[in-house]
């Protein structure tokens, strides 16, 4: 996925995975307005494929709001 979107360059994409001590992994998306944009690529598409067979629990999708950014978001601004 990070070498598809290195290669792509999606300029309204954020993608931040995260892998907890149980080993779950937690990915957290920013696409602005252009929700294809991550979702578009080839490499997202063979990613999810099979995915619920490789997850160890339901995907849990959730919007959240930026309460504060420091050097994680493009501007790195604090909240």
């Amino acid at each position: 996925m990070f070498e598809a979107l290195d290669e792509a360059a999606p300029q309204t994409v954020r993608y931040l995975v995260l892998e907890l001590d149980d080993g779950e992994f937690v990915h957290i998306v920013g696409e602005g307005n252009d929700t294809s944009a991550l979702t578009g690529l080839a490499a997202f598409e063979a990613f999810t494929q099979n995915h619920a067979e490789r997850r160890s629990t339901p995907v849990k999708r959730s919007p959240a709001k930026i309460i504060g950014n420091y050097h994680v978001l493009e501007d790195g601004k604090a909240g």
